[in-house]
Parts: structure tokens; sequence; C-alpha cells
């Protein structure tokens, strides 16, 4: 299980009279995060508030939103609809050419830096496992030493105020080495991200699984990468809504050339 509880509450909220904000630095993200965790209802405002913001549903991990805080169309930004943020995603995967692949990971250390502070070493020194575009998108995991996972997936294509990435990173309390055949979740859910919903599927997997499909209501066959002892997929949509309690079926393929069904949990 992933430690939640020791990250945003440690993170500094942005300072009024700095102009130079890097807005997918730490101190932006304690904001942003600081922000859609109020209740956007004023006082004596009848009915109940709604929680808000890019917090998933459905997994162990702390998944931190990135991007600046969100304006409103009032200023005439524009921010893309749910069709228009996923427009160009594919259901199987495209590896990435080893400069942008390197790239891709370095953005997502960026991202992740000062989010966990304890685990800024880890962060540092682990291993790019899961690099991979589905269209405009990226997902890469980054892997360290006794389990630790740093997850980002974002579009740097729908521009600054979109809100177009979501992460995790942690440690597992209880890692273990997996059975050859062994999936193993570590975010399994449904979270908000670029003005819409996307359900996710990512964690270990053991050496002699060479592919992971889920078979989507909506989207039909997803495919996962699986590289480097990991698994990643997602898709648009909530389909994983209730996955972390309910489970999710996923097809597997054995370096053996047999297949298999297993049940995606959080344990």
């Amino acid at each position: 299980m992933k430690r939640p509880d020791a990250t945003l509450s440690v993170l500094r909220t942005l300072d009024p009279a700095d102009r130079e904000i890097d807005p997918r630095g730490p101190r932006a993200r304690a904001d942003l995060a600081r922000i859609i965790a109020t209740d956007p209802q004023p006082a004596g405002h009848p009915g109940p508030a709604r929680a808000r913001g890019a917090t998933p549903r459905g997994t162990r991990w702390l998944l931190a939103a990135g991007g600046a805080i969100a304006v409103t169309a009032a200023v005439g930004i524009l921010i893309p609809s749910n069709d228009q943020a996923f427009a160009s995603w594919t259901p199987n995967p495209a590896a990435m050419a080893p400069k942008e692949a390197a790239k891709a990971a370095k953005s997502c250390r960026g991202q992740q830096e000062g989010v966990m502070p304890d685990a800024d070493r880890r962060l540092a020194a682990a291993r790019p496992a899961v690099t991979e575009q589905r269209g405009d998108w990226t997902m890469v995991v980054l892997a360290g030493e006794q389990g630790f996972s740093a997850m980002c997936l974002t579009n740097d294509n729908l521009g600054l105020f979109a809100n177009a990435w979501i992460g995790s990173i942690g440690l597992p309390d209880d890692f273990r080495a997996l059975a050859p055949r062994e999936l193993r979740a570590t975010d399994l859910g449904t979270g908000t991200v670029a003005n819409g919903l996307v359900s996710a599927a990512v964690g270990y997997a053991g050496p002699d699984v060479v592919g992971v499909t889920y078979p989507s209501a909506e989207h039909g066959p997803v495919n996962a990468t699986v590289s480097g002892g990991r698994f990643a997929l997602w898709f648009p949509g909530d389909e994983f809504e209730n996955a972390s309690r309910d489970g999710v079926q996923a097809e597997v393929t054995y370096r053996d050339g047999t297949s298999g069904t297993v049940t995606l949990r959080l344990d």
C-alpha cells in the first residue's frame, strides 16, 4: 500500500508575490491540490458539497494533479472537452524512440519531484520501465528498488491550462518478488484529467508475462505495454470506477504462448 498521508500535507503553497512560477513545479502542484480540495459552494449554500479535482477513485496510490490552476471561460481560456482531449487515444500503445523516451522519463521525474520528498532519492535513481504513447498521450512508469514506482500520464499538446497530467508515486508496504506468471496492480481505478475521466491499470508483471489485454465494453480490446517487469494500460471513461473493490478481468499472454484470465484487484 502506498503512503498518501506523507505527501500533500508537506507541500508549500504558492507565494502570491512570486511572478516566476513553474506551473509543473511542486509549489504549483501544492497550490492546485489546496484549491481543488476547497468546497466550491459558498457558506450557507443549500444542498450537498461535491468533491472536485483530479483525485482518482479506486486507487491506493497518491495521484497528483499537474498543470496550472484552471481558469474560467470568462477570461477567454478554452478548456478542451473530454472528446477533444482524448480524440487521439488508441487502444494499442506505440513504442517511443529512445530520445523521446528519455525526454518523457526526465519530464516525469520533474513532475513528481518534491511531491513525496522522502522519495526524491529513489525517484532520481529510478529507471524507465514503461514509456508508451497513445496518440498525443504519454505514459511513463519509473521503477526503482524495493518496488518503488512513479507513474505519469501526460498530454503536453493540450496547453498550459488543460490540467493534462496525472500521476502516482510511492513504495508498497510489503513488496515481494512476483511469481513468474503473476500480475499485481498498484494503480487501479478511475481518475480525472484534462476535463475528462480515464481508467487505468498499472503494476508489476512477472517475468513470464508478455502481454496483457483488457476487454473494454466501450473501446474493445485495450492492450497494455509490458516492459521492465511492469505493465500499464489506460483508456478514456469510467469503466474502472469500482475496480479496486470488485476487480477487473484481463487476458494475459505468457512467454510460452499460452494465455489465461486473471482478476486484477488492489489487495
